[in-house]
Protein backbone atom coordinates (compact mmCIF):
# COMPACT_ATOMS: atom_id res chain seq x y z
CA UNK A 1 0.00 0.00 0.00
CA UNK A 2 1.04 3.43 -1.02
CA UNK A 3 3.23 5.66 2.09
CA UNK A 4 2.58 2.92 4.48
CA UNK A 5 5.76 3.37 6.29
CA UNK A 6 3.93 7.31 6.74
CA UNK A 7 0.67 5.68 7.99
CA UNK A 8 2.36 3.20 10.78
CA UNK A 9 2.00 4.63 13.99
CA UNK A 10 4.79 1.96 15.47
CA UNK A 11 5.64 1.71 19.23
CA UNK A 12 7.99 -0.69 21.51
CA UNK A 13 6.28 -2.60 24.16
CA UNK A 14 9.10 -4.14 25.96
CA UNK A 15 8.68 -3.77 30.55
CA UNK A 16 5.36 -3.30 31.75
CA UNK A 17 6.52 0.13 33.21
CA UNK A 18 8.12 1.75 30.24
CA UNK A 19 6.90 4.76 29.17
CA UNK A 20 4.98 4.78 25.89
CA UNK A 21 4.74 8.14 24.28
CA UNK A 22 0.66 9.50 22.90
CA UNK A 23 -0.54 8.67 20.06
CA UNK A 24 -1.71 11.35 17.26
CA UNK A 25 -4.48 10.45 15.41
CA UNK A 26 -6.81 12.32 13.08
CA UNK A 27 -11.16 12.30 13.37
CA UNK A 28 -10.58 12.63 9.81
CA UNK A 29 -8.76 9.52 9.05
CA UNK A 30 -10.96 6.92 7.24
CA UNK A 31 -8.65 3.51 7.33
CA UNK A 32 -5.70 5.86 6.88
CA UNK A 33 -3.64 5.28 10.23
CA UNK A 34 -2.10 1.89 11.28
CA UNK A 35 -1.48 0.92 14.56
CA UNK A 36 1.86 -1.25 15.30
CA UNK A 37 3.20 -2.62 18.81
CA UNK A 38 6.35 -4.02 18.93
CA UNK A 39 6.83 -6.49 21.77
CA UNK A 40 10.49 -7.47 23.36
CA UNK A 41 10.86 -9.22 26.91
CA UNK A 42 13.25 -7.18 28.78
CA UNK A 43 15.24 -6.58 25.42
CA UNK A 44 15.72 -9.43 24.54
CA UNK A 45 14.35 -11.42 21.97
CA UNK A 46 10.89 -12.87 21.60
CA UNK A 47 11.15 -16.22 19.51
CA UNK A 48 8.24 -17.69 18.98
CA UNK A 49 4.25 -16.43 19.36
CA UNK A 50 3.30 -19.42 20.98
CA UNK A 51 -0.35 -18.90 20.07
CA UNK A 52 -0.46 -15.56 21.27
CA UNK A 53 -3.15 -13.08 20.21
CA UNK A 54 -3.91 -9.28 20.58
CA UNK A 55 -6.52 -6.89 20.53
CA UNK A 56 -6.45 -3.12 20.17
CA UNK A 57 -9.11 -2.10 22.92
CA UNK A 58 -10.39 2.13 23.00
CA UNK A 59 -12.11 4.41 24.84
CA UNK A 60 -12.93 7.79 24.74
CA UNK A 61 -13.03 8.59 28.40
CA UNK A 62 -12.43 5.49 30.71
CA UNK A 63 -14.06 7.75 33.06
CA UNK A 64 -17.51 8.49 31.59
CA UNK A 65 -19.55 5.68 32.69
CA UNK A 66 -21.95 5.54 29.75
CA UNK A 67 -18.40 5.63 27.52
CA UNK A 68 -17.87 1.69 26.58
CA UNK A 69 -15.40 1.83 24.25
CA UNK A 70 -14.58 -0.50 21.83
CA UNK A 71 -12.18 -3.59 20.11
CA UNK A 72 -10.54 -4.83 17.38
CA UNK A 73 -8.71 -7.97 16.86
CA UNK A 74 -4.95 -7.54 15.61
CA UNK A 75 -2.57 -9.15 12.80
CA UNK A 76 0.66 -11.03 14.70
CA UNK A 77 3.80 -11.37 12.99
CA UNK A 78 7.48 -11.30 13.42
CA UNK A 79 10.27 -9.05 12.40
CA UNK A 80 14.13 -10.16 12.09
CA UNK A 81 15.05 -7.14 10.07
CA UNK A 82 14.93 -4.13 13.13
CA UNK A 83 17.41 -1.92 14.07
CA UNK A 84 18.26 -3.19 17.20
CA UNK A 85 19.02 -6.85 16.22
CA UNK A 86 16.42 -8.17 18.31
CA UNK A 87 14.10 -10.60 17.36
CA UNK A 88 10.43 -8.80 17.31
CA UNK A 89 6.52 -10.56 17.65
CA UNK A 90 4.53 -7.53 16.31
CA UNK A 91 0.88 -6.99 16.57
CA UNK A 92 -0.64 -4.45 14.03
CA UNK A 93 -4.49 -3.17 13.03
CA UNK A 94 -5.83 -0.11 11.24
CA UNK A 95 -7.20 2.19 13.59
CA UNK A 96 -11.05 1.20 13.89
CA UNK A 97 -13.63 3.97 12.86
CA UNK A 98 -15.49 4.15 15.75
CA UNK A 99 -12.08 5.09 17.22
CA UNK A 100 -12.66 8.27 14.85
CA UNK A 101 -16.35 8.91 15.59
CA UNK A 102 -15.46 12.33 17.75
CA UNK A 103 -12.28 13.92 19.90
CA UNK A 104 -11.83 13.51 23.35
CA UNK A 105 -9.15 14.91 25.92
CA UNK A 106 -8.83 11.36 27.63
CA UNK A 107 -9.37 9.00 24.91
CA UNK A 108 -6.84 6.03 25.86
CA UNK A 109 -5.97 2.85 23.26
CA UNK A 110 -4.69 -0.64 24.89
CA UNK A 111 -2.94 -3.35 23.71
CA UNK A 112 -4.52 -6.61 25.22
CA UNK A 113 -2.24 -9.71 24.89
CA UNK A 114 -4.43 -12.94 24.93
CA UNK A 115 -3.06 -16.53 25.57
CA UNK A 116 -4.35 -19.38 23.58
CA UNK A 117 -7.39 -19.71 25.89
CA UNK A 118 -8.37 -15.88 25.53
CA UNK A 119 -7.11 -15.08 28.98
CA UNK A 120 -6.28 -11.45 29.19
CA UNK A 121 -2.17 -11.60 30.45
CA UNK A 122 -0.78 -8.88 29.36
CA UNK A 123 -2.57 -5.00 29.01
CA UNK A 124 -1.06 -1.86 28.25
CA UNK A 125 -3.08 1.68 28.02
CA UNK A 126 -1.15 4.23 25.73
CA UNK A 127 -2.86 8.03 25.63
CA UNK A 128 -4.27 9.40 22.50
CA UNK A 129 -3.96 13.14 20.82
CA UNK A 130 -7.36 13.00 19.34
CA UNK A 131 -7.16 15.93 16.75
CA UNK A 132 -10.35 17.21 14.94
CA UNK A 133 -10.42 16.32 10.91
CA UNK A 134 -11.84 18.60 8.54
CA UNK A 135 -14.63 15.56 7.74
CA UNK A 136 -17.24 14.96 10.05
CA UNK A 137 -17.00 11.17 11.21
CA UNK A 138 -20.63 10.73 12.30
CA UNK A 139 -21.91 12.04 9.07
CA UNK A 140 -23.94 8.89 7.95
CA UNK A 141 -22.92 8.67 4.90
CA UNK A 142 -18.93 7.98 6.10
CA UNK A 143 -20.22 5.71 9.32
CA UNK A 144 -21.50 2.77 8.21
CA UNK A 145 -21.79 0.56 11.02
CA UNK A 146 -23.21 -2.36 8.64
CA UNK A 147 -20.04 -2.92 7.10
CA UNK A 148 -18.32 -3.46 10.49
CA UNK A 149 -20.44 -5.76 11.58
CA UNK A 150 -20.56 -7.77 8.27
CA UNK A 151 -16.60 -7.55 8.56
CA UNK A 152 -17.14 -8.98 11.80
CA UNK A 153 -19.07 -11.65 10.90
CA UNK A 154 -16.56 -12.43 7.93
CA UNK A 155 -13.44 -12.73 10.39
CA UNK A 156 -15.47 -14.55 12.59
CA UNK A 157 -16.42 -17.15 9.78
CA UNK A 158 -13.11 -17.52 8.44
CA UNK A 159 -11.80 -18.41 12.49
CA UNK A 160 -14.36 -20.86 11.92
CA UNK A 161 -13.59 -22.61 8.86
CA UNK A 162 -9.47 -22.06 9.30
CA UNK A 163 -9.77 -23.61 13.02
CA UNK A 164 -7.87 -27.47 12.74
CA UNK A 165 -7.10 -29.61 16.14
CA UNK A 166 -4.66 -32.60 14.85
CA UNK A 167 -2.10 -34.85 16.47
CA UNK A 168 1.11 -34.14 16.49
CA UNK A 169 4.02 -35.98 18.16
CA UNK A 170 3.27 -39.05 20.54
CA UNK A 171 6.26 -39.86 23.01
CA UNK A 172 6.83 -42.90 25.42
CA UNK A 173 7.40 -42.70 28.77
CA UNK A 174 8.69 -44.56 31.40
CA UNK A 175 6.51 -45.85 33.92
CA UNK A 176 7.54 -43.73 36.75
CA UNK A 177 6.72 -40.35 34.62
CA UNK A 178 3.57 -38.76 34.34
CA UNK A 179 1.32 -38.30 30.99
CA UNK A 180 1.41 -35.03 29.49
CA UNK A 181 0.14 -32.65 26.66
CA UNK A 182 0.91 -29.73 25.23
CA UNK A 183 -0.51 -27.76 22.58
CA UNK A 184 1.51 -25.51 19.55
CA UNK A 185 0.38 -24.23 16.54
CA UNK A 186 -1.24 -20.00 16.60
CA UNK A 187 -4.47 -19.02 16.79
CA UNK A 188 -7.18 -21.70 15.79
CA UNK A 189 -4.74 -24.13 14.33
CA UNK A 190 -3.50 -26.32 17.30
CA UNK A 191 -1.44 -29.08 17.43
CA UNK A 192 -1.47 -31.26 20.56
CA UNK A 193 1.37 -33.19 21.55
CA UNK A 194 1.26 -36.18 24.09
CA UNK A 195 3.87 -38.26 26.33
CA UNK A 196 1.89 -41.07 27.69
CA UNK A 197 3.80 -43.66 30.36
CA UNK A 198 4.14 -47.28 28.72
CA UNK A 199 3.28 -50.34 30.74
CA UNK A 200 5.38 -51.56 33.48
CA UNK A 201 7.44 -54.54 32.55
CA UNK A 202 9.77 -56.98 34.76
CA UNK A 203 13.42 -55.92 34.39
CA UNK A 204 15.04 -57.85 36.95
CA UNK A 205 14.06 -61.49 38.16
CA UNK A 206 16.28 -63.27 40.70
CA UNK A 207 15.60 -66.66 42.22
CA UNK A 208 17.51 -68.18 45.73
CA UNK A 209 17.22 -71.84 46.73
CA UNK A 210 15.33 -71.89 50.78
CA UNK A 211 16.20 -74.42 53.33
CA UNK A 212 12.30 -73.53 54.48
CA UNK A 213 9.35 -75.21 52.40
CA UNK A 214 7.28 -72.31 51.78
CA UNK A 215 8.07 -70.31 48.59
CA UNK A 216 8.63 -66.18 48.62
CA UNK A 217 7.81 -63.29 46.04
CA UNK A 218 9.13 -60.09 46.80
CA UNK A 219 8.39 -56.93 43.96
CA UNK A 220 10.07 -53.78 44.22
CA UNK A 221 10.43 -50.93 41.32
CA UNK A 222 13.55 -49.50 40.07
CA UNK A 223 14.17 -45.83 38.92
CA UNK A 224 12.08 -46.32 35.74
CA UNK A 225 9.32 -48.10 37.41
CA UNK A 226 9.41 -51.09 36.11
CA UNK A 227 9.30 -54.29 38.56
CA UNK A 228 12.09 -56.32 40.03
CA UNK A 229 10.95 -59.80 41.51
CA UNK A 230 13.41 -61.79 43.82
CA UNK A 231 12.02 -65.34 44.09
CA UNK A 232 12.53 -67.51 47.22
CA UNK A 233 11.91 -71.26 46.21
CA UNK A 234 12.24 -74.42 48.36
CA UNK A 235 15.41 -76.55 47.52
CA UNK A 236 14.25 -79.99 46.81
CA UNK A 237 15.15 -82.91 49.01
CA UNK A 238 18.61 -84.87 48.88
CA UNK A 239 18.14 -88.38 46.47
CA UNK A 240 19.44 -91.69 47.65
CA UNK A 241 23.24 -91.93 47.26
CA UNK A 242 23.61 -93.63 43.39
CA UNK A 243 25.78 -97.24 42.42
CA UNK A 244 29.50 -96.23 41.53
CA UNK A 245 30.29 -95.89 38.02
CA UNK A 246 32.57 -98.36 36.32
CA UNK A 247 35.95 -97.12 36.22
CA UNK A 248 37.07 -94.92 33.25
CA UNK A 249 39.64 -95.75 30.88
CA UNK A 250 43.51 -94.13 31.46
CA UNK A 251 43.51 -90.73 29.31
CA UNK A 252 45.70 -89.95 26.81
CA UNK A 253 48.06 -87.32 28.00
CA UNK A 254 49.59 -86.63 23.88
CA UNK A 255 46.05 -84.89 23.47
CA UNK A 256 46.81 -82.72 27.01
CA UNK A 257 48.09 -79.28 25.97
CA UNK A 258 50.90 -77.34 27.20
CA UNK A 259 49.12 -75.36 29.69
CA UNK A 260 49.52 -71.36 29.67
CA UNK A 261 48.40 -68.53 31.38
CA UNK A 262 44.89 -68.78 30.22
CA UNK A 263 44.39 -72.20 29.05
CA UNK A 264 44.49 -75.13 31.33
CA UNK A 265 47.19 -78.05 30.39
CA UNK A 266 50.30 -79.92 31.02
CA UNK A 267 53.20 -78.23 33.50
CA UNK A 268 56.89 -78.53 32.71
CA UNK A 269 59.23 -78.36 35.87
CA UNK A 270 61.60 -75.40 35.22
CA UNK A 271 64.94 -74.68 36.21
CA UNK A 272 65.08 -74.64 40.12
CA UNK A 273 62.18 -76.94 40.36
CA UNK A 274 61.79 -80.67 41.12
CA UNK A 275 59.59 -83.49 41.43
CA UNK A 276 59.73 -86.31 43.79
CA UNK A 277 58.03 -89.45 43.52
CA UNK A 278 54.96 -88.56 45.63
CA UNK A 279 54.44 -85.88 42.60
CA UNK A 280 55.02 -82.89 45.25
CA UNK A 281 56.59 -80.03 43.87
CA UNK A 282 59.37 -78.39 45.82
CA UNK A 283 62.18 -76.03 44.96
CA UNK A 284 65.46 -78.19 43.90
CA UNK A 285 68.91 -78.06 45.59
CA UNK A 286 70.78 -75.23 44.12
CA UNK A 287 74.61 -76.12 43.20
CA UNK A 288 76.48 -73.23 44.71
CA UNK A 289 78.06 -71.22 47.35
CA UNK A 290 77.74 -67.46 48.71
CA UNK A 291 81.24 -65.47 49.05
CA UNK A 292 81.25 -62.19 51.46
CA UNK A 293 85.07 -61.24 52.22
CA UNK A 294 85.42 -57.51 53.73
CA UNK A 295 89.12 -57.71 53.89
CA UNK A 296 91.28 -56.28 50.73
CA UNK A 297 92.54 -58.13 48.24
CA UNK A 298 94.35 -54.87 46.92
CA UNK A 299 95.19 -51.97 49.10
CA UNK A 300 92.89 -49.70 46.83
CA UNK A 301 90.01 -51.96 46.98
CA UNK A 302 87.84 -54.25 49.12
CA UNK A 303 85.59 -57.05 47.23
CA UNK A 304 82.30 -59.10 47.80
CA UNK A 305 82.04 -62.39 45.53
CA UNK A 306 78.74 -63.94 45.49
CA UNK A 307 77.84 -67.25 43.73
CA UNK A 308 74.50 -69.16 42.70
CA UNK A 309 74.77 -72.29 40.72
CA UNK A 310 73.77 -71.75 36.94
CA UNK A 311 73.50 -75.91 36.66
CA UNK A 312 74.89 -78.33 38.43
CA UNK A 313 78.34 -78.10 37.15
CA UNK A 314 78.58 -74.52 36.97
CA UNK A 315 78.15 -71.15 38.99
CA UNK A 316 77.88 -67.45 38.30
CA UNK A 317 79.85 -65.32 40.30
CA UNK A 318 79.11 -61.19 41.28
CA UNK A 319 82.11 -59.73 41.95
CA UNK A 320 81.43 -55.98 43.79
CA UNK A 321 84.77 -54.05 43.99
CA UNK A 322 84.42 -51.34 46.60
CA UNK A 323 87.50 -48.09 46.91
CA UNK A 324 88.86 -48.01 49.96
CA UNK A 325 89.43 -44.78 51.63
CA UNK A 326 92.60 -45.57 53.63
CA UNK A 327 94.05 -45.91 50.42
CA UNK A 328 96.44 -42.96 50.75
CA UNK A 329 97.82 -42.59 47.21
CA UNK A 330 96.36 -40.33 44.69
CA UNK A 331 98.21 -42.32 41.38
CA UNK A 332 95.64 -43.80 38.56
CA UNK A 333 95.69 -46.91 38.11
CA UNK A 334 95.88 -48.51 34.78
CA UNK A 335 94.80 -51.71 35.67
CA UNK A 336 94.97 -55.28 38.56
CA UNK A 337 94.72 -58.25 39.31
CA UNK A 338 92.70 -59.87 41.30
CA UNK A 339 92.09 -63.41 43.69
CA UNK A 340 88.50 -63.33 42.86
CA UNK A 341 87.34 -66.52 44.34
CA UNK A 342 88.62 -69.22 46.72
CA UNK A 343 91.50 -71.17 45.69
CA UNK A 344 89.69 -74.32 45.47
CA UNK A 345 87.67 -72.73 42.38
CA UNK A 346 88.30 -71.34 38.82
CA UNK A 347 87.29 -70.15 35.80
CA UNK A 348 86.83 -72.18 32.93
CA UNK A 349 85.91 -71.51 29.42
CA UNK A 350 83.84 -74.51 29.12
CA UNK A 351 81.18 -72.82 31.46
CA UNK A 352 81.46 -69.50 29.39
CA UNK A 353 84.51 -67.76 31.47
CA UNK A 354 85.68 -65.43 28.21
CA UNK A 355 87.49 -62.49 28.36
CA UNK A 356 84.99 -59.02 28.20
CA UNK A 357 84.03 -55.25 28.27
CA UNK A 358 82.72 -53.59 30.96
CA UNK A 359 82.45 -49.45 31.49
CA UNK A 360 82.63 -47.82 34.39
CA UNK A 361 82.87 -43.82 36.53
CA UNK A 362 86.18 -42.36 38.12
CA UNK A 363 86.54 -39.31 39.25
CA UNK A 364 87.83 -36.86 37.19
CA UNK A 365 88.30 -33.40 38.62
CA UNK A 366 87.22 -32.47 42.53
CA UNK A 367 86.83 -29.04 43.46
CA UNK A 368 85.34 -27.61 46.84
CA UNK A 369 81.79 -27.40 45.49
CA UNK A 370 81.52 -29.92 42.70
CA UNK A 371 82.90 -33.74 41.47
CA UNK A 372 82.76 -34.42 38.07
CA UNK A 373 83.35 -37.91 36.26
CA UNK A 374 85.02 -39.18 33.18
CA UNK A 375 84.03 -42.61 31.91
CA UNK A 376 86.81 -45.35 31.36
CA UNK A 377 86.18 -49.02 29.12
CA UNK A 378 87.47 -52.00 31.10
CA UNK A 379 89.21 -55.43 30.00
CA UNK A 380 88.36 -58.33 32.18
CA UNK A 381 90.41 -61.42 31.63
CA UNK A 382 89.61 -64.57 33.69
CA UNK A 383 92.52 -66.76 34.16
CA UNK A 384 91.80 -70.31 32.50
CA UNK A 385 91.39 -72.84 35.99
CA UNK A 386 92.50 -70.40 38.38
CA UNK A 387 90.59 -68.11 40.84
CA UNK A 388 91.98 -64.69 39.29
CA UNK A 389 90.76 -62.05 37.03
CA UNK A 390 92.88 -59.22 35.44
CA UNK A 391 90.93 -55.98 34.88
CA UNK A 392 92.70 -53.54 32.40
CA UNK A 393 91.58 -49.84 31.24
CA UNK A 394 91.49 -48.43 28.21
CA UNK A 395 89.80 -45.08 26.96
CA UNK A 396 87.40 -47.46 24.73
CA UNK A 397 85.75 -50.63 23.40
CA UNK A 398 89.18 -52.18 21.01
CA UNK A 399 91.59 -49.29 21.88
CA UNK A 400 95.13 -50.18 22.49
CA UNK A 401 95.01 -46.96 24.44
CA UNK A 402 95.66 -47.32 27.96
CA UNK A 403 94.02 -45.25 30.36
CA UNK A 404 93.72 -45.49 34.42
CA UNK A 405 91.36 -45.08 37.12
CA UNK A 406 91.55 -42.41 39.93
CA UNK A 407 90.52 -44.77 43.45
CA UNK A 408 90.32 -41.40 46.16
CA UNK A 409 90.85 -38.15 45.06
CA UNK A 410 91.13 -35.09 48.14
CA UNK A 411 89.10 -37.35 50.32
CA UNK A 412 86.04 -38.69 47.33
CA UNK A 413 86.20 -42.35 46.43
CA UNK A 414 85.19 -43.68 43.12
CA UNK A 415 82.15 -45.53 42.54
CA UNK A 416 81.63 -49.17 43.54
CA UNK A 417 81.00 -51.52 40.32
CA UNK A 418 80.39 -54.90 40.15
CA UNK A 419 81.35 -57.73 37.41
CA UNK A 420 79.78 -61.02 36.36
CA UNK A 421 82.02 -63.78 35.26
CA UNK A 422 80.19 -67.32 34.66
CA UNK A 423 82.07 -70.54 33.98
CA UNK A 424 82.72 -70.77 37.92
CA UNK A 425 83.66 -74.48 38.85
CA UNK A 426 85.14 -76.67 41.99
CA UNK A 427 88.31 -77.73 41.00
CA UNK A 428 88.94 -80.41 43.82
Amino acid sequence: MEIEKYRTIEATLDLANDYVPPIRLNTGDMNGRILKFNVTDGGNDVDDLNGLTAKLTWNRDPTDPVSAGGWAEMTAGTNTDNPTGVRQVSFTTPVPRALLQETGEHTVVGVDIEDADGNTIASRSIPVLMEAGRLNAKASEIADPLKDLHDTLDRAQTLVDTASLTLGTVTTLVPSKKATGSMTGTGWQRKLNLSIPRGSKISQLTAIALDEETPTVNTSSDANGDMIVALGLPRGRQGPQGEPGAKGDPGDASNVPIASASEAGIVQIGDGLEVDSTGVLSVAETHGMGISDEGSFQAFFSQTVLCRGADATYMDALITFTANPNYVSEAGLSGFGVDALPPEYGFFADGGATTFNIVIQTIDEVTETDVTMRTVTGVVLPHEGLNSVQINFSSGPGSSVASFITVIKNGVCMPSFSIRVPGVKKKW
